[in-house]
């Protein structure tokens, strides 16, 4: 109950915030104003502030903020009056009380027509904004008694023609705010997208290791029992039977991660991918790592044929591992160009780079785990030397396929994977990933 009247008095504290900048924003560029009539009589582009930001922030109440505007406005327009004219701070609110009558008709009108449900139709929000603009100004130069001194026709004319080139702009404004707005949300949500794919495709690279792991172990728990058989009255006897028990409990505990992790992506949604959205996601996402690093690399990318796959997630693990490793080996600028192909029954995979390129003698053992020729050079932490591997075994035991690489030192390098169409296009395969 406590922590509920807390967040409710929250929400109150922020709620009155936005109002005050909102006001204090609106009042500051109700200063940029034109005097139609000779009177104190003002139209300001606090109006069009006013329009955009009331259909902005949907959260503030029209009545109290509109009406916190009219009140700063007059208490500033009064102020600055009576410090230029050298009168009283009261001769100064007699000069421009009629600006609240403006600022109250505007939030009356403002919820009659309900403005803020009519931005779906740009007539009926023109219109709605229109007479929100017009009507209260009229009203405050019939307060102000303007009309004794210009004919009441001519002021309303003016009055009516300022307020449609205002309205022209807040709509004009408003829209083309929300086009950026619904552009950055679509861009922040595309983010969030392939942030998720690529999480997803990592989780069940490692799940399918993690399974490749389990059966390792109940070999290794197979040859252990074996041996502890095989032994007759030895002393070791007993020590091989409690290897075996203890490897037969780390095989449990791998079950358990395994169905945790089976359980956790399981839910992921299952359909076909074009592959070009799969290079599209590889891209953007090392895009994202190189500039983290500063790193000035342009991504290329040809996609020569229209193929979809189910097997996208084990597909991107295998780009991105191998892009991974692209990234690393350019120092500062360079070129990583992404190829997909192709050739009689294979699915070509082509991932170059313009970096240091690998020597001789290491292209043999990059596939071995734990080598690596990448490091920090603040701390000097050699890298884990698990991306390759991951991705030989991948390839070469998931897809059936095979991984070729060329390279030059200083020149840059070229990997190239060919999967079997039939592999790579199937929906159910053993060792689903």
């Amino acid at each position: 109950m406590i922590r509920k009247k807390v967040t409710m008095f929250r929400d109150k504290i922020h709620s009155a915030e936005t109002i005050i900048l909102v006001a204090l924003f609106t009042t500051f560029m109700g200063q940029i104003y034109i005097k139609p009539f000779a009177s104190d009589f003002r139209l300001t582009l606090a109006v069009v502030v006013l329009n955009i930001v009331m259909l902005t922030f949907k959260d503030i109440k029209p009545m109290w903020t509109v009406n916190t505007v009219g009140v700063m406005m007059l208490l500033v327009r009064s102020t600055v009056y009576a410090f230029t004219h050298q009168v009283s701070f009261l001769e100064g609110i007699s000069s421009y009380y009629p600006v609240l009558f403006f600022y109250f008709f505007y939030s009356v009108f403002f919820i009659a027509f309900d403005v803020r449900n009519r931005v779906k139709n740009p007539v009926t929000l023109f219109l709605s904004l229109w007479v929100c603009d017009s009507i209260p100004n009229i009203i405050e130069l019939v307060v102000r008694q303007d009309w004794q001194s210009i004919p009441l026709e001519s002021g309303i004319y003016t009055i009516v023609t300022i307020g449609l080139v205002r309205t022209v702009l807040s709509v004009l404004l408003v829209y083309i705010s929300i086009y950026y707005y619904d552009m950055a949300k679509k861009r922040q949500n595309h983010q969030i997208f392939v942030d998720k794919i690529v999480l997803m495709a990592n989780l069940k690279t490692e799940l399918f290791f993690l399974k490749k792991s389990k059966n390792d172990i109940e070999d290794a728990m197979r040859r252990s029992y074996q041996i502890y058989q095989d032994l007759q009255e030895d002393q070791n006897k007993e020590a091989v039977l409690m290897v075996a028990k203890d490897i037969h409990e780390i095989k449990k505990d791998y079950t358990r991660v395994i169905a945790g992790l089976e359980r956790s992506v399981s839910s992921a949604p299952r359909y076909d991918m074009y592959l070009s959205e799969v290079v599209d996601i590889v891209c953007d996402a090392n895009k994202k790592l190189s500039d983290a690093e500063g790193k000035k690399i342009k991504f290329t990318k040809n996609v020569f044929k229209k193929l979809k796959s189910s097997e996208y997630y084990a597909i991107i693990s295998v780009l991105n591992n191998l892009v991974v490793n692209a990234v690393e080996a350019i120092d500062e600028s360079g070129l990583i160009s992404l190829t997909v192909y192709q050739e009689d029954d294979l699915l070509k995979l082509k991932v170059e780079d313009s970096g240091a390129g690998i020597s001789d003698g290491d292209l043999g053992m990059i596939y071995s785990p734990g080598f690596s020729t990448k490091y920090d050079g603040i701390t000097g932490v050699m890298n884990s030397g698990v991306g390759l591997t991951h991705v030989i075994q991948l390839v070469e035991t998931y897809f059936g396929g095979s991984l070729e690489v060329n390279s030059e030192v200083d020149r840059g390098t070229v990997f190239t994977v060919s999967l079997p169409l039939a592999n790579t296009l199937e929906k159910e395969r053993n060792g689903e990933l």
